[in-house]
Parts: structure tokens; C-alpha cells; sequence
């Protein structure tokens, strides 16, 4: 599909854009500005930021995302995912005057991986066998459902030994834009209702307890400098592999963390809020995917019932 290009007109896209992007940079968290910069530069710009503002309609936006869902990616290695269509969307949808009417072709639901129970007991026995700080941060992630950014960016000031409470009121993230380079920044968390308050259980405790270094040391390197995402994401990629293990996506410790919660019992509003949601129908969709033996449970509780 190819998308032209029209000559020079009184109000381009592109400074529409620009504008906008400068006004709203005081105004959003610094991470997702830089979202939106490089979702600009790299994506609609390059397409349709010659066009004057008047000249773009949906057929055109339509075409436009299509063509990006096919072949999209900056690396040319495809289209890009569905996820971040809706953020060009969103994009769109901020800075054009007339109402975005923008479909996406159908495509399954993809189902969030976790582990499975024998082996995330492999896991936990490696990780327990041979306790470090790193490690520790593995296990409290699978105690907790943390985020990788909230671990990175932990404190042993984040941890009240007395009242067995774990503070999240940060993350880590690097970020990037063509102006301002590559930066590793602490910021608050994901969004308002990620700042909470989490219980930590007796297990995990121990060895919080017997790993515990100085109050403004991060955990997970037990220094004043901290191991960022990436770099800590490639650690536990070689643990797995050394355990010949599935490998899963670091996320699948928090999609796993939040299946084992339902299948304990544990209800939904409490677990919305430990995971740091702000509804619970975020965490149903998303996070809880009940495995076939909890719903073959469930059908079998008709064979009583009925009885």
C-alpha cells in the first residue's frame, strides 16, 4: 500500500504535531513523552506528516494503519503488533481535529504465558538452594507480582521488616528520544493506583531478613548502584537456561503470581490491588487465566448439584 504525499499547504501534520508534542511535555510523565516522541518520529510522521491537516481523512488513516499492522516496523522486520497501533491511534486521535473512525482486522486473543506448577517448583528450589540478592529478587517476584522497573528500582528502605510491608512507589525505566539520547531514570510508578502497599508473606520474609544491607542500598545489587530492566532481564534468561526451563518472558513471573492467587482462593479486589490495577476487570482480562483443572472444577460441581 502505498500512501502519497501532498505538495506544500498553509498547515502541515508534521507542525501540528511538533506543537503538540512541546506543549504537552511539561504535562506527561516523562516515559510516556518519550513514547509519544518516538511514536511520532518513527511512525506517522515519516508517513503522513507532509499532508495538511484538512487533506487527511479516515480512508487515508485507515490505509495508513493497515499498511503499518503489514509491514510497519522500523527494523523491517514486519508489521508492528497491535498494542502499539493503538498508541499511533491514540496519537492520531490527540492531535486531528475530526472524530478517528479506525479499525483493526480481527486477530485472536493472545493468551498471557505462565508457569507451569512443576516448573516454577524447579524455580523456586534453584533460587532457594542458592539464595543471592539477585535471585531474592526473583523469588519476590513470584511472592508478589512486582513488575521488573518496581524491582529494579527497590530500596532495603522499601522493606519494614517490623510490619512485613513492601513499598512500591517507584520504577525504573530507560528511555529514549533523538533529542534528549538514551537515559535510565526512577519514577513514580506506572500510574496512580501502582503506588501500594504489599504483605509479604513469612517465606519470603526469611530471607529478606538474612540478605538485609543498608537502608538506602538497592535490593537487588545490595549497593547504591542498581542493575537496570535489561541487564537484569538477561540474568534471569540464564537462570532458566541453566535449569533447561521454558523460557518465559520475565512478565510471566507476575502473570503466574496472579493465577496461583485465584487458584488459593484469594478474591479479585484484593488481588487487583496487590497487582497495583485500577479495576478489577483489568486483572480478570488480562493477568487470571484459570487452568483446565480449576474449570474442570468447575463443571464437575454440577454432578452434586444436580444430584
Amino acid at each position: 500500500i502505498n500512501i502519497k504525499k501532498r505538495g506544500k499547504t498553509k498547515m502541515l501534520y508534521s507542525d501540528k504535531l511538533t506543537f503538540w508534542l512541546k506543549e504537552k511535555k511539561i504535562y506527561l510523565k516523562y516515559s510516556t513523552y518519550t513514547n509519544y516522541c518516538n511514536v511520532i518520529h518513527n511512525h506517522i510522521l515519516p508517513k503522513l506528516g507532509d499532508y495538511q491537516i484538512e487533506e487527511l481523512n479516515n480512508d487515508i488513516l485507515q490505509e495508513f494503519i493497515l499498511q503499518k499492522l503489514e509491514n510497519g516496523r522500523k527494523d523491517g522486520k514486519g508489521g508492528i503488533s497491535f498494542k502499539y497501533a493503538k498508541d499511533i491511534i491514540q496519537i492520531l486521535k490527540f492531535t486531528l481535529p475530526f472524530k478517528i473512525d479506525v479499525q483493526l482486522p480481527y486477530h485472536p486473543y493472545k493468551v498471557v504465558e505462565i508457569f507451569e506448577k512443576e516448573n516454577q517448583i524447579t524455580l523456586i528450589n534453584h533460587l532457594q538452594s542458592e539464595i543471592t540478592h539477585k535471585n531474592f529478587g526473583i523469588l519476590l517476584c513470584i511472592h508478589t507480582g512486582i513488575r521488573i522497573g518496581e524491582l529494579c528500582a527497590l530500596k532495603w528502605s522499601d522493606i519494614n521488616v517490623q510490619t512485613k510491608m513492601l513499598n512500591i512507589n517507584k520504577t525504573m525505566i530507560r528511555t529514549y528520544t533523538k533529542e534528549d539520547g538514551s537515559h535510565l531514570s526512577i519514577t513514580p510508578p506506572k500510574s496512580r493506583s501502582s503506588t501500594r502497599m504489599i504483605p509479604l508473606n513469612t517465606w519470603i520474609m526469611h530471607y529478606a531478613i538474612l540478605l538485609q544491607g543498608d537502608a538506602d542500598n538497592y535490593v537487588l545489587t545490595n549497593r547504591d548502584k542498581p542493575i537496570e530492566p535489561n541487564k537484569y532481564r538477561l540474568y534471569y534468561n540464564r537462570v532458566l537456561k541453566e535449569l533447561d526451563l521454558p523460557h518465559l518472558k520475565f512478565h510471566a513471573l507476575r502473570h503466574t503470581f496472579a493465577t496461583r492467587c485465584i487458584e488459593c482462593g484469594c478474591d479479585y479486589k484484593s488481588l487487583s490491588e496487590l497487582l497495583g490495577h485500577s479495576n478489577v476487570s483489568i486483572t480478570m482480562n488480562i493477568y487470571v487465566h484459570p487452568q483446565m483443572e480449576l474449570k474442570r472444577k468447575c463443571v464437575e460441581l454440577l454432578c452434586d448439584y444436580y444430584k
